[in-house]
Order: C-alpha cells, then structure tokens, then sequence
C-alpha cells in the first residue's frame, strides 16, 4: 500500500508540481527601469539636482575648514566627544535639508527563462510568475502565485499545416473555439511570428472564461509556441507580465534538439512525442547533468517511463542492485522479483526484473531493465509502467537507446 501511494504521489508531482532550482533561469536578477517621466519633471528634478549639489560643495568646504580649526586642537582628547556631537549634529541638520526628487523604481523582479534542450528563452516577472524553473523539455509552464494565470512553451513537429491548424492540433483547441484576431508579426530578434488572440469560455464545464496569447515561431523542421493567458476577471492585473514574456522571445540562431529525441547528455533514447517529457537530477533538487540526472515520460493520465543514469566505475556496477536502488530511489518501490539476463541494449548486456503495486483499482506492473555503458562510465536503469505489458512498451524505448551520440550516428550510417 505504501508503494502504491508512493507512485501516485510522485506521478502528481512529475504531473505538473515539480520544479527544481536549475541551470534553466539565468542567474542574474534586475530591476525594471523606472518609468519616464515627461520634459518638465526631468527639467525640474535637474534643477534642484543642481541646487542641491551647490549647496552640497558649500557644506563641504565649511566642513574643511571647521576640520582644519579643529585638528590644531586634537592635543586635547577630552574634546573628542564634543567633536563627534558637533559632527553628528551637523549630519542631522544635512539630513533635515531638502534633498532631490528620488528615482522611481520597480519592486518587481525580472529573470530569463532559458530553455536548455532548445535554447529558447524570455522573461518572466515576478510577481506575478515567481517560480521560473520548470522540469519541462517539450512542454514548459509557469503558473502565477494565484494559479489563475500562465505562461508556458509548446514544442512540437511542424507538420507543414498552415499556422491556425497547426496551433489548434497542437493545443488541441475545442471546434467552437474562435480567434478573435490573428496577426503576422515578428520576434524581437526578428524571426516571422504569427500572433493568436482569443477568449476561451469553459464555464459551462465548471472552468473559467480566460483570454490567451499564442505566438507561433516555425523554426526549421519545428514549431515553437509561446502561450500566455489569465482568467478574464484577473487579466488586466498581469497582462504587463504576459506581454513582457511575448515581447521577450528569443529563438536561437540554430536547434540542436528535436521532439521525440532525448540527447543532452551524449546519449540518445527516443519517445513517443504524444507522451510529456520532463527530467531530473539526482536528488531532484538538483539540475541534472551526464554525472547523473532522470528522464521521465508521462501519458495524458499516468507516469509511462523513467530512467535514470550515474556514473559509476564499471568494477562496481551490477544490474540487479542497480534495478533495485533506483526503482527504489525514483518509485519507492522495492519488491523486484523474477531478475534475470535480458538480451541487450546497444550492444552491452542487460539484466531485467518485475514488480506489481496496486495502483488506484487496479493493479500496476513495471518491468525494470539496467545496462553498463563503457562510453562515458555510466550506468542505466529504465523502468516501464503499464496495467498489461510493460514489456512491449519498454521495446522502442530500448531499441532507440544508445549509449553516445557517435554511437548513434554510427548506426544511423549502417542503416543507411
């Protein structure tokens, strides 16, 4: 039982709670710039700077002065508390004097999201976006403090379609949904955009009437698509930070990621890009790395897949405790059973084990799976829920793994 709410604990969580500080948000913070203000406040505010800073230099040359009388008299220590008197009462008098108007600032704090995987990025203020780290590789989102309002990413294949199409399978927009209006635009760094405007009412459902913003950038073989929306009712409180995020949008010069592939740390496996892809470090409040990190998959309605890796000297590696701590460690989960050779994953050996847990109703099986790669000296262990045969949705996601890019690249040569 332990187990079981185990799983769909972390399942919840992988679902769209977690989050972790990581190498995502740029770590340097800013204050935004005050706002402009018209020619006769600067006029006057330059004024009484000027002002100001006369009456400053003619404070400062008495002060030498009075400070040269009194340095012919430091022979005579009982003095010194009456100077420092003097000295602090002359402070509170510069004090008491009117000083120049002060610069407006911001107590809103920007930081740049950063995709790792595509490289895109853009700004998110907080408040209200005050968490921007995401686990996402494929699909990103932030939520505002109050959970009423959003901003997130979209990657998908582009399928050639025309842009309205492509953005309703994609997000898989309702028929009767109408755009309000739909504009041909540009990035900030000038890559061809087109803009989406439209109100969605789900009320009728036991939802919300919420007005989004989609920006859709195809670069090469992939579409990009920043949404950002807000329930109607709170619109107008964060619409500077939703179009802050659209007007921040920076595309990078070239993609080295594509959906459907995972291959940051210099091994490739692929997935279904139906499924939501996320990763991890190891502890997952750390940002994951080639030392060690996880990889999950996750279905409309259930976790599908996690693997994890580490490195680790080959002299220590062995299947079975490698299947075991990391079903443990990612899971909960500890009665593995029916371990045994299984084939193997790009070429090197691999060992297998099965479970059950009861999960909801019915009863879930994982089989687990776990291989050595000599290239970069890391271990893997992968494991594959699924109520019938893990087994048989384990297969592509082995069949595509392999241990390096080279490697990959090999293969895709041999096929050829």
């Amino acid at each position: 039982m332990l187990a079981a709410v185990t799983l769909l604990v972390i399942s919840l969580w992988i679902a769209g709670c977690g989050s972790n500080p990581n190498e995502h948000v740029q770590s340097n913070q800013f204050f935004r710039p005050a706002a402009e203000t018209n020619q006769a406040e600067q006029t006057t505010v330059q004024a009484e700077q000027q002002s100001q800073q006369a009456e400053e230099d003619a404070t400062a040359q008495t002060d030498q002065t009075e400070q040269s009388e009194q340095s012919q008299q430091q022979d005579q220590p009982q003095q010194a508390p009456q100077d420092q008197q003097a000295s602090s009462e002359e402070e509170q008098d510069d004090q008491a004097q009117p000083s120049a108007e002060p610069i407006e600032t911001s107590d809103d704090v920007i930081r740049r999201y950063a995709n790792p995987s595509y490289g895109y990025s853009f700004e998110l203020i907080c408040s209200p976006f005050c968490d921007p780290n995401s686990n996402g590789i494929d699909r990103v989102s932030f939520l505002s403090e109050t959970g009423r309002a959003l901003i997130g990413v979209d990657v998908v294949v582009d399928d050639g379609s025309d842009a309205e199409s492509l953005l309703r399978s994609a997000l898989a927009l309702a028929d009767n949904v109408e755009f309000e209006s739909v504009e041909d635009t540009t990035t900030v760094t000038g890559e061809a955009a087109v803009r989406f405007n439209w109100d969605e009412d789900r009320r009728a459902t036991g939802g919300f009437q919420v007005r989004w913003h989609v920006l859709l950038v195809r670069v090469q073989d992939v579409a990009i698509m920043l949404r950002a929306g807000a329930v109607l009712e709170d619109y107008e409180g964060v619409v500077p930070a939703l179009e802050r995020a659209l007007s921040s949008f920076i595309l990078p010069l070239e993609l080295t990621a594509r959906p459907g592939r995972y291959n940051r740390f210099d091994f490739i496996i692929d997935y279904d890009t139906d499924d939501v892809s996320q990763e991890f470090g190891q502890p997952t409040n750390n940002p994951p790395s080639a030392e060690a990190g996880i990889f999950v998959l996750q279905t409309t309605n259930a976790l599908k897949a996690v693997l994890t890796w580490q490195v680790l000297g080959e002299a220590f590696y062995d299947g079975d405790t490698a299947i075991q701590q990391s079903l443990r460690d990612s899971l909960g989960i500890e009665n593995v059973t029916s371990q045994r050779d299984w084939g193997e994953v790009d070429g090197q050996p691999a060992r297998t084990g099965e479970t059950e847990t009861q999960f909801g109703e019915g009863v879930m099986k994982i089989q687990s799976f776990a291989w050595y790669c000599r290239e970069g000296g890391r271990e893997f262990a992968l494991h594959v829920l699924d109520p019938d045969d893990p087994e048989s949705v384990a297969l592509p996601l082995i069949e595509s793994f392999r241990c390096s890019v080279e490697s990959a690249e090999e293969a895709d040569a041999a096929a050829e």
